[in-house]
């Protein structure tokens, strides 16, 4: 992988999927990927997601504020809950990453006021891909009908109306749960205690003695009021020297590390999944497909915590689900320019500048070679995009990753995350898988908003400097 980050800083999964998720997400938060952050930046109004939770719709433009029956027009028994529990709850719930929970009448009623801003401002529920590039499982969005439903709710007073009204728990679009076969834990409690983020990275031993291939994926956390988001990188046998010398260094659990695993340590780290509060999903990658592990590798485990300035320790856990074998060996492909890392050429954001563009443009393929090699399955071949993620830092404004099909022709769009935001990264999985011949590339392209700073910035691992990263999961498309 071209650096630290692209080992995957990328899924900083996302998510209440804080993903995420998880992630990534992801990564993932995710990454989410994958994947839930105190104060999210503005995004555009949520589009058309996922109704099948809400509770029966109401013409909420035409309805007067009471019915014939003289009751509220809109309850939260009847009308809202679902939305909530949906949308909302599965973050803003106790002891979880969110500042406060809306599980019940109370909390939600309490916190109306708070809620109408963000609704109209469309900072929730955090959902960034443009549904115009494309459409990705496992939508926290609102629909126009939810939006304006729990907005006209609040302008009434949020009344409750009848508990006999209580929607049924919204269905799981997660998955059928996973039997996980790994249980790979940090190795005793941590407190972290950099304010208002701790990024701290974790060496677990991979316990298989057979090459094995990961097919699903996610965490347990220990403390889930700090863990804001983990990554889980691969570090094969040759690269761990590298990283050993970084948690021989620090005299606590773990080292410090920010995006990737242990910067300049981490030229080919390779990510295995990522987690974010609110993960939607069971944890299973794509049906038939997998990412190899090999035996004597370990995984830098990087959790994102948000400490609350006491002593709130964590001992989370990764877990696993492994194969032998898979149909389709699958990749989390890093997407970068390798030069912008040597400054051949420069990735720089001059001082005062609003809108930076920085973009690149590459085949699939030549990411598998400088990755693993050109001898494994499915180099050379047309390949399925089943997920997608950009990273930058925080001055990243806007990102997409694009197909470019042969003669320049345009392609299908991957994502477009016209809003970006720091706090909310993820991996997103397509509805749909998209097929890249090998005769296609894959075009990235970053925005970034220098307009108050009053010096240049690079590529860097720190907070101060900036990534333009993509991340494909991809596989062989089979017979």
């Amino acid at each position: 992988m071209p650096s630290a980050r692209v080992a995957l800083s990328l899924a900083l999964l996302a998510a209440c999927n804080s993903t995420p998720d998880p992630a990534a997400d992801e990564s993932s938060s995710d990454p989410g990927e994958t994947t839930s952050d105190p104060s999210p930046t503005s995004t555009p109004a949520p589009t058309s997601g996922d109704d099948t939770t809400t509770a029966a719709t109401t013409d909420v433009a035409t309805t007067d504020s009471t019915t014939a029956d003289g009751e509220p027009a809109l309850t939260y028994w009847r009308d809202t809950k679902a939305i909530l529990d949906a949308k909302c709850a599965t973050c803003h719930r106790a002891n979880d990453i969110a500042p406060f929970a809306l599980t019940t009448y109370d909390e939600s009623s309490q916190f109306a006021p708070v809620l109408a801003a963000a609704i109209e401002a469309g900072t929730m529920p955090p959902w960034h891909p443009d549904d115009a590039c494309n459409t990705y499982k496992h939508d926290r969005s609102l629909s126009d009908d939810d939006r304006e439903k729990l907005l006209a709710w609040i302008d009434l007073g949020a009344p409750e109306g009848d508990p006999g009204d209580a929607p049924p728990l919204p269905p799981d679009d997660g998955g059928d749960p996973v039997d996980f076969d790994l249980e790979l834990g940090i190795p005793e409690p941590f407190t972290p205690t950099v304010l208002p983020d701790d990024y701290r990275c974790f060496l677990l031993d991979w316990p298989a003695e057979a090459n094995s291939y990961a097919t699903a994926f996610t965490i347990q956390p220990g403390a889930r009021s700090i863990v804001h988001h983990v990554i889980a990188f691969i570090i094969p046998p040759d690269e761990l020297p590298a990283f050993e010398a970084l948690d021989d260094a620090d005299p606590g659990p773990g080292y410090p590390c920010y995006g990737g695993p242990g910067g300049e340590a981490s030229p080919r780290a390779r990510w295995l999944g990522s987690w974010v509060p609110g993960s939607s999903s069971n944890g299973a990658l794509p049906a038939g497909t997998g990412i190899r592990v090999d035996p004597g590798s370990k995984i830098a485990l990087q959790m994102h915590y948000h400490p609350l300035g006491d002593d709130t320790s964590d001992q989370s856990m990764l877990r696993v689900r492994t194969e032998p074998t898979v149909e389709r060996p699958a990749y989390l492909l890093p997407l970068a320019n390798p030069g912008w890392m040597t400054d051949q050429p420069e990735m720089t954001i001059p001082a005062g500048s609003p809108d930076t563009i920085h973009e690149f443009t590459i085949g699939l393929s030549l990411i598998l070679q400088y990755l693993y090699g050109g001898d494994v399955p499915g180099f050379g071949e047309p390949l399925l995009v089943h997920a997608a993620g950009v990273h930058m830092h925080t001055h990243g404004q806007r990102a997409s990753l694009n197909v470019i099909g042969q003669g320049g022709s345009p392609g299908d769009c991957l994502i477009d995350v016209r809003d970006y935001d720091f706090n909310w990264q993820g991996t997103y999985e397509l509805n749909e898988p998209v097929l890249v011949n090998t005769a296609d590339q894959i075009r990235l392209e970053c925005h970034f908003d220098n307009s108050a700073g009053d010096t240049p910035m690079k590529w860097g691992e720190g907070t101060g400097d900036e990534m333009c990263l993509g991340m494909l999961y991809v596989s062989a498309p089979g017979e």
